[in-house]
């Protein structure tokens, strides 16, 4: 499915918690070493565990998708910040990194993140329980679809999708990670 085939938003609201990233690579042993991952297995996507909080998979485009329940400790601030990070130091290694995230069931949290060669080139990031917005950087030509103009602007995981697909691949309908055999690992995220 292609971005032009988005229009019915209805057909993303089963995906509604979801927390992704993607980078520029074919190497999926040098993105769990970059991740500094541990128990690192083969498996799929339905084995997430205590011992699993991130699935990767690489796509025939040369980008890796990683599928991750990086348990935030602190605030959605602190998570934002160190998704920041994570994503900023994985594009001084691959050239570029992008991360996207949309929750609708509990909270309303939202992001996306662009960064190339080491720098952040674009953030935006809204949560309603604690009031986080980001706006950082120039909006992209990609988020043009997006009415800026609304002061109760906040985008829903059929908007993230989007985004996903045009800047890079999304795991929904281009890359359906269930039947895919990939990496396993757990990731301590430091905030």
């Amino acid at each position: 499915m292609g971005v032009e085939n988005l229009n019915d938003d209805e057909d993303l609201y089963p995906h509604a918690d979801l927390d992704w990233m993607t980078i520029k690579s074919s190497d999926v042993n040098a993105v769990v070493n970059a991740l500094e991952l541990e128990n690192i297995q083969q498996g799929s996507f339905g084995n997430f565990g205590d011992t699993a909080n991130t699935f990767m998979f690489p796509t025939h485009n040369d980008w890796i998708i990683i599928i991750h329940q990086w348990e935030p400790r602190g605030s959605s601030a602190e998570y934002l910040n160190a998704m920041q990070q994570i994503v900023t130091e994985l594009s001084q290694d691959f050239g570029e990194a992008q991360s996207f995230a949309a929750y609708e069931d509990v909270i309303f949290y939202t992001h996306w993140i662009l960064a190339r060669n080491g720098i952040l080139i674009r953030s935006f990031a809204k949560a309603s329980e604690t009031d986080l917005f980001r706006n950082f950087g120039e909006v992209t030509e990609t988020e043009s679809f997006i009415d800026w103009t609304d002061a109760e602007l906040f985008p829903r995981m059929p908007e993230v999708i989007r985004l996903s697909q045009t800047w890079s691949t999304e795991p929904i309908f281009s890359n359906y990670p269930g039947d895919v055999v990939g990496v396993l690992g757990y990731k301590h995220l430091q905030l």
